[in-house]
Protein backbone atom coordinates (compact mmCIF):
# COMPACT_ATOMS: atom_id res chain seq x y z
CA UNK A 1 0.00 0.00 0.00
CA UNK A 2 1.27 3.42 -0.40
CA UNK A 3 1.25 5.74 2.20
CA UNK A 4 -0.69 8.68 0.04
CA UNK A 5 -3.30 6.33 -0.16
CA UNK A 6 -4.28 6.42 3.26
CA UNK A 7 -7.43 7.91 4.92
CA UNK A 8 -6.16 11.01 7.02
CA UNK A 9 -5.44 10.46 10.79
CA UNK A 10 -4.78 6.87 10.53
CA UNK A 11 -2.37 4.45 12.30
CA UNK A 12 -0.46 3.87 9.63
CA UNK A 13 0.16 7.60 8.66
CA UNK A 14 0.84 9.05 12.37
CA UNK A 15 3.23 6.49 12.71
CA UNK A 16 5.08 7.18 9.82
CA UNK A 17 5.18 11.06 11.01
CA UNK A 18 5.72 10.79 14.68
CA UNK A 19 7.88 13.24 15.82
CA UNK A 20 8.67 10.65 18.99
CA UNK A 21 10.29 8.02 16.90
CA UNK A 22 14.03 8.84 16.14
CA UNK A 23 15.21 8.97 12.75
CA UNK A 24 17.31 5.73 13.32
CA UNK A 25 14.14 3.79 14.38
CA UNK A 26 12.51 5.23 11.78
CA UNK A 27 14.46 4.28 9.67
CA UNK A 28 15.45 0.73 10.87
CA UNK A 29 11.82 -0.13 11.56
CA UNK A 30 10.04 1.50 8.45
CA UNK A 31 12.45 1.90 5.97
CA UNK A 32 13.23 -1.93 5.77
CA UNK A 33 9.33 -2.71 5.49
CA UNK A 34 9.16 0.42 2.60
CA UNK A 35 11.74 -2.00 0.83
CA UNK A 36 10.26 -5.10 1.02
CA UNK A 37 6.93 -3.53 0.08
CA UNK A 38 8.74 -1.89 -2.70
CA UNK A 39 9.97 -5.15 -4.49
CA UNK A 40 6.62 -6.93 -3.40
CA UNK A 41 5.11 -4.08 -5.74
CA UNK A 42 7.37 -4.82 -8.70
CA UNK A 43 6.81 -8.31 -8.20
CA UNK A 44 3.03 -8.15 -8.36
CA UNK A 45 3.46 -5.98 -11.61
CA UNK A 46 5.61 -8.22 -13.18
CA UNK A 47 3.50 -11.45 -12.43
CA UNK A 48 0.63 -9.25 -14.19
CA UNK A 49 2.63 -8.94 -17.14
CA UNK A 50 3.13 -12.82 -17.49
CA UNK A 51 -0.11 -13.65 -16.65
CA UNK A 52 -1.72 -11.52 -19.64
CA UNK A 53 -4.32 -13.62 -21.57
CA UNK A 54 -3.34 -16.69 -24.09
CA UNK A 55 -5.37 -14.75 -26.72
CA UNK A 56 -3.53 -11.60 -26.15
CA UNK A 57 -0.22 -13.55 -25.95
CA UNK A 58 -1.15 -15.39 -29.59
CA UNK A 59 -2.03 -11.94 -31.32
CA UNK A 60 0.97 -10.32 -30.67
CA UNK A 61 2.78 -13.47 -31.73
CA UNK A 62 0.53 -13.56 -34.80
CA UNK A 63 1.36 -10.01 -35.33
CA UNK A 64 5.22 -10.24 -34.67
CA UNK A 65 5.07 -13.13 -37.44
CA UNK A 66 3.42 -11.27 -39.97
CA UNK A 67 5.68 -8.75 -39.58
CA UNK A 68 8.73 -10.79 -40.09
CA UNK A 69 7.10 -12.31 -43.12
CA UNK A 70 6.26 -8.91 -44.82
CA UNK A 71 10.49 -8.17 -44.27
CA UNK A 72 11.42 -11.65 -45.28
CA UNK A 73 9.51 -11.01 -48.94
CA UNK A 74 10.28 -7.15 -48.93
CA UNK A 75 14.35 -8.03 -48.84
CA UNK A 76 14.36 -10.30 -52.04
CA UNK A 77 13.16 -10.42 -55.42
CA UNK A 78 10.25 -12.15 -57.26
CA UNK A 79 9.80 -15.72 -58.72
CA UNK A 80 11.71 -16.73 -61.45
CA UNK A 81 10.85 -17.79 -64.36
CA UNK A 82 13.22 -19.95 -66.84
CA UNK A 83 12.53 -20.96 -70.33
CA UNK A 84 13.64 -21.14 -73.79
CA UNK A 85 12.27 -22.34 -77.09
CA UNK A 86 15.25 -24.73 -77.12
CA UNK A 87 13.37 -26.85 -75.17
CA UNK A 88 11.21 -27.91 -77.96
CA UNK A 89 14.28 -29.24 -80.04
CA UNK A 90 14.17 -31.79 -78.30
CA UNK A 91 11.50 -34.31 -79.96
CA UNK A 92 10.91 -38.29 -80.73
CA UNK A 93 11.94 -38.80 -84.82
CA UNK A 94 10.41 -42.00 -85.44
CA UNK A 95 6.56 -41.67 -83.33
CA UNK A 96 5.32 -38.09 -83.87
CA UNK A 97 2.65 -38.48 -81.24
CA UNK A 98 4.76 -39.52 -78.56
CA UNK A 99 3.05 -38.12 -75.10
CA UNK A 100 6.85 -36.60 -73.81
CA UNK A 101 6.54 -33.65 -76.73
CA UNK A 102 7.50 -30.29 -77.05
CA UNK A 103 3.88 -28.88 -76.90
CA UNK A 104 4.09 -29.60 -73.41
CA UNK A 105 5.88 -26.71 -72.54
CA UNK A 106 4.85 -24.69 -75.35
CA UNK A 107 0.93 -24.83 -73.55
CA UNK A 108 2.16 -23.91 -70.00
CA UNK A 109 3.82 -20.91 -71.64
CA UNK A 110 0.57 -20.13 -73.61
CA UNK A 111 -1.23 -20.55 -70.61
CA UNK A 112 1.05 -18.18 -68.45
CA UNK A 113 0.66 -15.93 -71.32
CA UNK A 114 -3.34 -16.24 -71.08
CA UNK A 115 -3.40 -15.71 -67.55
CA UNK A 116 -1.52 -13.03 -67.86
CA UNK A 117 1.17 -14.35 -65.07
CA UNK A 118 4.14 -14.10 -67.05
CA UNK A 119 4.68 -10.27 -66.77
CA UNK A 120 4.62 -10.26 -62.78
CA UNK A 121 7.39 -13.44 -63.38
CA UNK A 122 11.25 -12.68 -63.18
CA UNK A 123 12.23 -14.17 -66.73
CA UNK A 124 15.64 -15.83 -67.15
CA UNK A 125 17.48 -17.59 -69.77
CA UNK A 126 18.99 -20.38 -69.13
CA UNK A 127 22.42 -21.62 -68.76
CA UNK A 128 23.88 -25.30 -69.99
CA UNK A 129 25.10 -27.41 -66.49
CA UNK A 130 28.64 -27.93 -66.47
CA UNK A 131 30.15 -31.61 -66.97
CA UNK A 132 30.84 -31.31 -63.31
CA UNK A 133 27.56 -30.80 -62.39
CA UNK A 134 26.26 -33.66 -64.42
CA UNK A 135 28.96 -35.76 -62.12
CA UNK A 136 27.32 -34.91 -59.11
CA UNK A 137 24.97 -37.42 -59.89
CA UNK A 138 26.16 -39.79 -63.14
CA UNK A 139 28.77 -41.64 -64.03
CA UNK A 140 31.01 -39.97 -66.29
CA UNK A 141 30.83 -43.12 -68.89
CA UNK A 142 26.99 -42.57 -68.91
CA UNK A 143 27.36 -38.23 -69.32
CA UNK A 144 30.08 -39.34 -72.26
CA UNK A 145 27.34 -41.74 -74.11
CA UNK A 146 25.33 -39.06 -74.16
CA UNK A 147 27.42 -36.57 -75.59
CA UNK A 148 28.41 -38.96 -78.21
CA UNK A 149 24.63 -38.43 -79.68
CA UNK A 150 24.96 -35.22 -80.58
CA UNK A 151 26.75 -36.68 -84.20
CA UNK A 152 24.13 -40.09 -84.47
CA UNK A 153 22.55 -40.84 -87.26
CA UNK A 154 18.74 -41.16 -86.44
CA UNK A 155 18.87 -45.10 -86.85
CA UNK A 156 22.05 -45.07 -84.27
CA UNK A 157 20.15 -42.81 -81.73
CA UNK A 158 17.07 -45.57 -82.33
CA UNK A 159 18.92 -48.53 -81.94
CA UNK A 160 20.38 -46.93 -78.44
CA UNK A 161 17.19 -45.75 -77.20
CA UNK A 162 15.78 -49.62 -77.61
CA UNK A 163 18.13 -49.99 -75.17
CA UNK A 164 16.41 -48.07 -72.04
CA UNK A 165 13.08 -48.36 -70.76
CA UNK A 166 10.61 -45.67 -72.46
CA UNK A 167 13.85 -43.54 -73.82
CA UNK A 168 14.21 -41.63 -77.25
CA UNK A 169 17.15 -39.57 -78.26
CA UNK A 170 17.76 -36.74 -80.68
CA UNK A 171 20.60 -35.16 -81.71
CA UNK A 172 20.23 -32.09 -79.72
CA UNK A 173 18.84 -34.08 -76.94
CA UNK A 174 22.13 -33.72 -75.02
CA UNK A 175 22.35 -30.03 -75.57
CA UNK A 176 18.38 -29.40 -74.12
CA UNK A 177 19.30 -31.95 -71.30
CA UNK A 178 22.23 -29.99 -70.42
CA UNK A 179 19.84 -26.82 -70.47
CA UNK A 180 17.50 -27.98 -68.28
CA UNK A 181 20.02 -29.31 -65.77
CA UNK A 182 21.58 -25.59 -65.18
CA UNK A 183 18.15 -23.63 -65.62
CA UNK A 184 17.39 -25.70 -62.31
CA UNK A 185 20.82 -24.97 -60.63
CA UNK A 186 20.14 -21.45 -61.99
CA UNK A 187 16.91 -21.00 -60.07
CA UNK A 188 19.06 -22.80 -56.85
CA UNK A 189 21.69 -19.75 -57.04
CA UNK A 190 19.74 -17.04 -57.67
CA UNK A 191 17.34 -18.22 -54.51
CA UNK A 192 19.56 -19.11 -52.02
CA UNK A 193 21.55 -15.74 -52.34
CA UNK A 194 17.78 -14.98 -51.85
CA UNK A 195 18.07 -12.71 -55.42
CA UNK A 196 14.89 -14.09 -55.98
CA UNK A 197 11.80 -15.50 -53.44
CA UNK A 198 11.31 -18.96 -55.55
CA UNK A 199 10.99 -20.10 -59.08
CA UNK A 200 9.61 -22.22 -61.57
CA UNK A 201 11.89 -24.34 -64.16
CA UNK A 202 10.01 -25.07 -67.40
CA UNK A 203 12.14 -27.46 -68.72
CA UNK A 204 12.18 -30.73 -70.37
CA UNK A 205 13.48 -33.51 -71.43
CA UNK A 206 12.30 -34.23 -67.41
CA UNK A 207 14.87 -36.03 -65.24
CA UNK A 208 12.89 -37.59 -61.82
CA UNK A 209 13.84 -41.35 -63.36
CA UNK A 210 17.14 -40.53 -65.11
CA UNK A 211 19.31 -43.17 -62.97
CA UNK A 212 22.90 -42.86 -62.01
CA UNK A 213 24.35 -44.34 -64.78
CA UNK A 214 21.44 -44.77 -67.82
CA UNK A 215 18.18 -42.94 -69.21
CA UNK A 216 15.00 -44.23 -67.79
CA UNK A 217 11.19 -43.04 -68.26
CA UNK A 218 11.46 -40.28 -70.60
CA UNK A 219 14.41 -38.80 -68.20
CA UNK A 220 18.15 -38.22 -69.27
CA UNK A 221 19.69 -36.87 -66.19
CA UNK A 222 17.87 -36.60 -63.23
CA UNK A 223 17.99 -32.60 -62.86
CA UNK A 224 16.33 -32.35 -59.25
CA UNK A 225 19.26 -34.68 -58.05
CA UNK A 226 21.40 -32.99 -59.32
CA UNK A 227 20.14 -29.24 -57.92
CA UNK A 228 20.02 -30.95 -54.75
CA UNK A 229 23.63 -32.03 -54.90
CA UNK A 230 24.91 -28.52 -56.23
CA UNK A 231 22.92 -26.85 -53.27
CA UNK A 232 25.29 -29.12 -50.44
CA UNK A 233 22.16 -29.83 -48.59
CA UNK A 234 20.91 -33.05 -46.76
CA UNK A 235 17.21 -32.99 -47.04
CA UNK A 236 14.22 -34.87 -47.22
CA UNK A 237 12.69 -36.15 -50.21
CA UNK A 238 9.50 -36.63 -50.51
CA UNK A 239 7.62 -38.93 -53.24
CA UNK A 240 3.69 -39.45 -53.56
CA UNK A 241 3.15 -41.48 -56.80
CA UNK A 242 0.86 -44.04 -58.39
CA UNK A 243 2.14 -46.96 -57.30
CA UNK A 244 -1.00 -50.16 -57.49
CA UNK A 245 1.32 -52.90 -55.76
CA UNK A 246 4.40 -52.54 -58.15
CA UNK A 247 1.48 -53.00 -61.35
CA UNK A 248 2.32 -49.71 -62.67
CA UNK A 249 5.64 -48.70 -64.17
CA UNK A 250 8.18 -48.20 -63.58
CA UNK A 251 7.20 -51.41 -61.39
CA UNK A 252 10.44 -50.94 -58.73
CA UNK A 253 10.20 -51.71 -55.11
CA UNK A 254 12.36 -48.63 -54.83
CA UNK A 255 8.80 -46.79 -55.03
CA UNK A 256 6.99 -48.29 -52.02
CA UNK A 257 6.83 -47.19 -48.62
CA UNK A 258 8.85 -49.62 -47.45
CA UNK A 259 11.68 -47.91 -49.29
CA UNK A 260 13.50 -45.39 -46.86
CA UNK A 261 16.83 -45.01 -48.78
CA UNK A 262 20.14 -46.85 -48.71
CA UNK A 263 23.49 -45.73 -47.52
CA UNK A 264 23.84 -42.35 -46.11
CA UNK A 265 20.51 -41.47 -47.42
CA UNK A 266 18.68 -44.24 -45.18
CA UNK A 267 15.87 -42.63 -43.62
CA UNK A 268 14.95 -39.70 -45.61
CA UNK A 269 13.83 -40.85 -48.17
CA UNK A 270 9.61 -41.03 -47.81
CA UNK A 271 7.61 -42.96 -50.15
CA UNK A 272 3.86 -42.57 -50.40
CA UNK A 273 2.49 -44.85 -52.99
CA UNK A 274 -1.16 -44.95 -54.08
CA UNK A 275 -2.34 -48.19 -54.84
CA UNK A 276 -5.50 -47.38 -56.62
CA UNK A 277 -6.28 -44.33 -59.07
CA UNK A 278 -8.63 -41.61 -59.00
CA UNK A 279 -7.34 -40.08 -55.92
CA UNK A 280 -9.10 -36.52 -55.49
CA UNK A 281 -8.09 -33.18 -53.87
CA UNK A 282 -8.88 -34.31 -50.12
CA UNK A 283 -6.19 -37.53 -50.26
CA UNK A 284 -3.29 -35.44 -51.52
CA UNK A 285 -3.80 -32.55 -49.85
CA UNK A 286 -4.56 -34.92 -46.48
CA UNK A 287 -1.29 -36.81 -47.37
CA UNK A 288 0.66 -33.26 -47.08
CA UNK A 289 -0.95 -32.77 -44.00
CA UNK A 290 -0.37 -36.14 -42.67
CA UNK A 291 2.80 -37.03 -43.31
CA UNK A 292 4.95 -35.07 -45.40
CA UNK A 293 4.55 -31.62 -44.22
CA UNK A 294 5.34 -33.14 -40.19
CA UNK A 295 8.48 -34.74 -41.57
CA UNK A 296 9.40 -31.46 -43.55
CA UNK A 297 9.13 -29.29 -40.44
CA UNK A 298 10.58 -31.39 -38.43
CA UNK A 299 13.17 -31.30 -40.45
CA UNK A 300 13.66 -27.97 -41.13
CA UNK A 301 14.85 -27.96 -44.52
CA UNK A 302 17.07 -25.11 -46.52
CA UNK A 303 15.92 -25.01 -49.50
CA UNK A 304 12.84 -27.37 -51.13
CA UNK A 305 13.18 -28.63 -54.59
CA UNK A 306 10.05 -29.95 -56.23
CA UNK A 307 9.92 -32.58 -58.90
CA UNK A 308 6.89 -30.75 -60.13
CA UNK A 309 5.05 -33.38 -61.90
CA UNK A 310 1.60 -33.65 -63.06
CA UNK A 311 0.08 -36.67 -63.91
CA UNK A 312 -1.90 -36.59 -61.41
CA UNK A 313 -3.72 -34.25 -62.86
CA UNK A 314 -7.08 -34.79 -63.95
CA UNK A 315 -7.70 -36.01 -67.09
CA UNK A 316 -4.04 -37.40 -67.45
CA UNK A 317 -4.63 -41.00 -69.38
CA UNK A 318 -0.63 -42.11 -67.37
CA UNK A 319 -1.50 -40.62 -63.76
CA UNK A 320 -5.19 -41.45 -63.95
CA UNK A 321 -5.82 -39.62 -61.22
CA UNK A 322 -8.09 -36.52 -60.48
CA UNK A 323 -6.28 -33.92 -59.02
CA UNK A 324 -7.53 -30.27 -60.02
CA UNK A 325 -5.28 -27.08 -60.19
CA UNK A 326 -6.46 -25.23 -57.44
CA UNK A 327 -5.46 -28.16 -55.54
CA UNK A 328 -1.91 -28.07 -57.46
CA UNK A 329 -2.25 -24.01 -56.10
CA UNK A 330 -3.04 -25.26 -52.35
CA UNK A 331 0.12 -27.91 -52.30
CA UNK A 332 2.57 -25.03 -53.34
CA UNK A 333 1.30 -22.57 -50.63
CA UNK A 334 1.30 -25.20 -48.33
CA UNK A 335 5.30 -26.30 -49.50
CA UNK A 336 5.73 -22.26 -49.23
CA UNK A 337 6.31 -22.02 -45.63
CA UNK A 338 9.31 -24.18 -45.48
CA UNK A 339 12.66 -23.12 -45.89
CA UNK A 340 11.60 -19.48 -45.73
CA UNK A 341 10.39 -19.64 -48.58
CA UNK A 342 13.23 -21.14 -50.75
CA UNK A 343 10.96 -23.39 -53.21
CA UNK A 344 11.93 -24.59 -56.82
CA UNK A 345 9.73 -26.41 -58.69
CA UNK A 346 11.08 -27.79 -61.52
CA UNK A 347 8.97 -29.56 -64.51
CA UNK A 348 8.47 -33.46 -65.19
CA UNK A 349 5.96 -35.16 -65.98
CA UNK A 350 2.21 -34.28 -67.00
CA UNK A 351 0.96 -35.30 -70.14
CA UNK A 352 -2.59 -33.97 -70.45
CA UNK A 353 -1.78 -30.68 -72.49
CA UNK A 354 -4.56 -28.41 -70.74
CA UNK A 355 -4.28 -30.15 -67.22
CA UNK A 356 -0.27 -30.15 -66.81
CA UNK A 357 -0.93 -26.32 -68.50
CA UNK A 358 -3.50 -24.95 -66.20
CA UNK A 359 -1.66 -27.00 -63.01
CA UNK A 360 1.77 -25.40 -63.74
CA UNK A 361 0.21 -21.98 -63.84
CA UNK A 362 -1.87 -22.42 -60.44
CA UNK A 363 1.63 -23.35 -59.01
CA UNK A 364 3.20 -20.18 -59.98
CA UNK A 365 0.30 -18.33 -59.07
CA UNK A 366 1.01 -19.56 -55.72
CA UNK A 367 4.39 -18.63 -56.04
CA UNK A 368 3.51 -14.97 -56.70
CA UNK A 369 1.84 -14.94 -53.82
CA UNK A 370 -1.68 -15.48 -54.99
CA UNK A 371 -5.16 -16.26 -53.27
CA UNK A 372 -5.86 -19.95 -52.52
CA UNK A 373 -8.79 -20.77 -54.97
CA UNK A 374 -11.22 -22.17 -53.29
CA UNK A 375 -11.81 -26.23 -53.77
CA UNK A 376 -14.56 -28.18 -55.21
CA UNK A 377 -16.19 -31.40 -52.96
CA UNK A 378 -15.37 -34.02 -52.37
CA UNK A 379 -13.28 -32.05 -49.52
CA UNK A 380 -12.72 -35.14 -46.92
CA UNK A 381 -10.18 -38.12 -48.12
CA UNK A 382 -11.15 -41.38 -49.53
CA UNK A 383 -11.05 -44.13 -47.02
CA UNK A 384 -9.42 -46.26 -49.61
Amino acid sequence: MQSGADPQGSGLKSVRRSPRLSPQAADSSQGGKEKKGGGSLQEVKRRGRMERSREEREEELQQRLQQLDLSSRAAVGGTGLVYSETFTHHNNLWEDSHPESPDRVTAIMAELARQKLLSHCVRMEPREAAEDELLLVHEKVYVDLMRSTQSMSERELHTLSERYDSIYLHPETFQVALLAVGSVLQLVDKVMTSELRNGFAVVRPPGHHAQVNQANGFSIFNNVAIAARYAQTQHAVNSIHRYEHASFWPHLPESDSQFVGSGRAEGRNINLPWNQTHMTDADYIAAFQQLLLPVAYEFQPQLVLVAAGFDAAVGDEKGEMCVSPPCFSVLTHMLMGLADGRLVLALEGGYNLQSTAEGAAACIRALLGGACPPLTPPTAPSDR
